[in-house]
């Protein structure tokens, strides 16, 4: 690693990390377009307050924000060594700048530009790890209605629809972030919110101001939240993700794949749960699409020091049983949360059962530490393993084993101040009989974090 950077790094953190804010300036969101400073109109600024509310007449204002993140990762043996993959230590930084600009309660116009670079890498960078200066997020937004429940969103945004973000996610943990192109229709009202979209995901290239959306994918779907109880949620959904010349396995064709789904999430005193599931439908070259995913999982935290969190949780998604059947059973993730089971992205949702059993800390209200074990296999012994965001790692063999192996992971985060927040994680991830009749071995894999935010 270039000392050069690491300084950079560090010097920015502690410069943005210290800069002061209003006492009771809310925490920033993952996605910083969802933030509103309009509280600050009739406060007196302090620290970069001045930035974040920048009035320009009658109901309208300017706001200023951005962030610098490096990130480094060390592998033992990326892709579990197979394919001669070697040793690895590398960085990868970020740096976004973003302009919100209010005229009025009815319009908004939001911008976002983003540098991403990786540094010292052996292997060519992946697809999200390198961009020049480019759009991140540029969209408009009109309110038409005067109680603001209706808004269109026009241009280039980012997506979450729930907390979990396992099928459409933000992809925080990569280099660079999910966006997409389209247009966006929602709702809100006291207990219920409505999305439908219809949207191009954006086709990363390195050079500058050369990002679009790709027109031969095409990701439209109704999302729909209600609130049963101060603290119980449902969401249905159906989703349609069309692409066009993929491949699964030797295959290579059209994909038009229908996702049909329900999440419930809820609290009752100690305990936590959650469960989503989804059926996918359609087809791909001619062959029928049959396939499913889902998680199942809950914990209960104790009321003693440091909060201990007991959890366990199940996640599976379904993978292909015959390839000479005429039917696709391969569950497709759509655009996943990256480190939804860890940073390291060796572990996707297609073909996969997994459990993991877990113990959550918090010694302060700003740092948390976790401690889990995650066991994996095969949903079918005839289908691929697979690595994020769903790359087989090598075609199926003749090898019917189902083990793929366990990971015992480590994390802490620590929300220095409003503005810095330090992340770790330790993963030793073992090989067995799946990985071994391929060629594989175990891994250890860590990773640091520094962003700031202002």
């Amino acid at each position: 690693m270039k000392p050069g950077i690491v300084a950079f790094a560090v010097t920015a953190a502690l410069a943005v990390g210290g800069v002061g804010h209003a006492a009771d300036a809310p925490p920033f969101k993952l996605i910083r377009s969802d933030e509103s400073y309009a509280y600050l109109a009739n406060k007196p600024g302090q620290g970069l307050d001045d930035l974040r509310y920048i009035p320009l007449g009658p109901d309208a204002y300017l706001s200023l924000g951005g962030e610098a993140r490096l990130r480094v990762d060390s592998f033992d043996a990326p892709r579990f060594g197979i394919g001669g993959a070697q040793s690895d230590l590398y960085g990868l930084g970020r740096a976004l700048f973003s302009a919100d600009l209010h005229l009025g309660s009815r319009v908004r116009v939001y911008g976002e530009l983003g540098l991403h670079r990786d540094f010292d890498k052996k292997d060519p960078p992946a697809v999200s790890d390198r961009d020049g200066l480019d759009a991140q997020v540029a969209f408009l937004d009109v309110t038409p209605d005067a109680d603001r429940r209706w808004r269109l969103r026009l241009g280039r945004q980012e997506m979450s629809l729930n907390t979990s973000q396992r099928f459409v996610s933000v992809r925080e943990g990569p280099n660079i972030r999910q966006s997409f192109d389209g247009v966006r229709l929602s709702r809100q009202t006291a207990g219920l919110r409505l999305d439908a979209f219809y949207l191009h995901p954006v086709t990363i290239q390195t050079g500058a101001f050369d990002d679009s959306g790709n027109r031969d994918q095409q990701f439209y779907g109704v999302y729909v939240s209600k609130t049963l109880s101060k603290t119980v949620s449902l969401d249905v959904y159906a989703f349609e993700l069309d692409r066009d010349g993929v491949r699964y396995g030797a295959v290579r064709g059209d994909e038009r794949r229908g996702s049909y789904g329900a999440r419930l999430a809820g609290k009752n005193g100690a305990i936590d749960y959650e469960a989503e599931g989804l059926v996918q439908r359609g087809r791909f070259a001619g062959r029928d699409i049959h396939a499913w995913g889902g998680s199942l999982g809950g914990g209960y935290t104790l009321a003693r020091a440091w909060s201990p969190r007991l959890a366990l949780r199940l996640d599976a998604g379904s993978g292909d049983k015959d390839a000479s059947d005429g039917e696709l059973g391969t569950f497709n993730p759509l655009f996943p949360r990256g480190a939804y089971f860890n940073e390291s992205g060796l572990t996707s949702w297609s073909n996969l059962v997994a459990v993991r059993p877990s113990l959550g800390l918090a010694p302060r209200r700003d740092v948390s530490l976790e401690l889990s074990y995650l066991m994996r296999w095969r949903q079918t012994g005839a289908d691929a393993v697979y690595l994020q965001p769903s790359t087989p790692l090598a075609p199926a063999g003749p090898n019917r084993s189902k083990a793929v192996g366990g990971a015992i992971q480590m994390d802490a985060t620590w929300q220095v101040n409003r503005n810095l927040k330090l992340q770790a994680q330790l993963v030793h991830q073992s090989a067995d009989d799946a990985i071994q009749a391929l060629g594989g071995r175990a891994v250890d894999f860590a990773m640091l974090i520094v962003q700031t935010r202002f």
